[in-house]
């Protein structure tokens, strides 16, 4: 069966990540794009080689019919546009996150139960390998009862996002935060239990007067284990690591990278020391022909080893086969429950 999906949004997001994943997969066909301006659908349209340019949702939905409707836009809009397109019956695919308030998340859960279709949250990073890897590494035991969760996110300070005072993204409610926060918090979701925030620290370093806050820092408490999220704007590099710290060892993980370090238990002997140093550098010899092998694949066909490929592929054969999705609205909510009690603090 072929899913017939319509990309609502053609920013950088979708061109980006959204339609050469969808156009990478035999059993997809991207049958129309939507955009209020319609200049970029046709743009992404001739791009992608997509037939269809619609400027209005519903127009698009009454004349394609399309089975998924996949939503690229800022997230002031995805709580009408999301349940505009399922009670057309239409399964949806959202970009994170998936509502500005708990409560817009909420409608969004209900129209799906509703309307009987499915709603899926882009949580990409979850199937980044290097987050598979730090989960079954976990879920294995190898590093005891989790103790600590710390993930620390890196947005450049030349991105376009923080030199264009005029992006959408600064009139969210906790600035650029409200967008870049929910990837970290979402994996720190996935590691705690029952999760509360307990005490967010922000503070403005850089110098640009559009951007109130850009360093930020967030503790959470969860039933298992307490847990950290950190967010700099004003970094040298882009990327996001993941630290997580057990009774029996502790594990990094480099998300842009793709690696993960496990260490090895030492007392504080020399020797004992030397040893553990000797396994992470056996470790770090793997890592540099895993690097090249990606780096590799990655120049022959970036998509293929991107998360966002893991992602989609894994929402279109839960949408075609009837198994799990990646994430569900749930999940999405939970995020912006979280995000919304951190933004209300900054």
């Amino acid at each position: 069966m072929i899913l017939k999906v319509a990309v609502v949004g053609t920013g950088h997001i979708a061109r980006e990540s959204h339609l050469p994943v969808f156009k990478k997969l035999k059993q997809v066909e991207i049958a129309a794009v939507c955009d209020q301006q319609v200049s970029a659908a046709k743009d992404a349209a001739a791009q992608f080689g997509v037939k269809a340019v619609y400027q209005d949702l519903s127009e698009m939905l009454n004349k394609e019919k399309p089975d998924v409707v996949d939503i690229c836009t800022p997230p002031a809009t995805h709580v009408d546009l999301a349940i505009q397109a399922m009670e057309a019956g239409c399964d949806v695919l959202v970009e994170k996150p998936m509502a500005m308030t708990t409560e817009e998340a909420e409608r969004m859960v209900a129209s799906s139960k509703s309307n009987s279709v499915k709603l899926c949250v882009v949580h990409q990073n979850l199937y980044n390998a290097a987050v598979v890897k730090a989960r079954q590494l976990v879920m294995s035991g190898v590093l005891g009862d989790v103790l600590s969760v710390s993930v620390h996110t890196f947005e450049m300070r030349n991105s376009e996002a923080l030199e264009n005072r005029s992006h959408w993204s600064h009139s969210l409610p906790g600035g650029i935060f409200f967008e870049i926060i929910p990837h970290p918090v979402y994996l720190l979701l996935s590691f705690l239990k029952d999760a509360r925030v307990h005490q967010v620290l922000s503070k403005k370093l850089g110098d640009r007067e559009w951007v109130p806050k850009d360093e930020l820092k967030v503790l959470v408490e969860g039933k298992n284990a307490l847990g950290e999220v950190n967010v700099s704007c004003n970094s040298f590099m882009h990327g996001d690591t993941l630290d997580i710290v057990g009774t029996k060892t502790a594990l990094t993980a480099d998300l842009w990278g793709r690696t993960v370090l496990v260490y090895k238990p030492h007392t504080l002997s020399s020797k004992s020391v030397g040893m553990s140093n000797l396994y992470l550098s056996g470790q770090l010899f793997k890592v540099l022909g895993s690097t090249a092998s990606t780096f590799l694949k990655a120049v022959r066909d970036p998509i293929s080893v991107s998360a966002h490929y893991n992602f989609i592929s894994k929402f279109v054969d839960g949408i075609q086969n009837g198994t799990e999705l990646p994430t569900t609205g749930e999940d999405g909510r939970d995020t912006v429950k979280t995000v919304e009690a951190i933004c209300t603090q900054i």
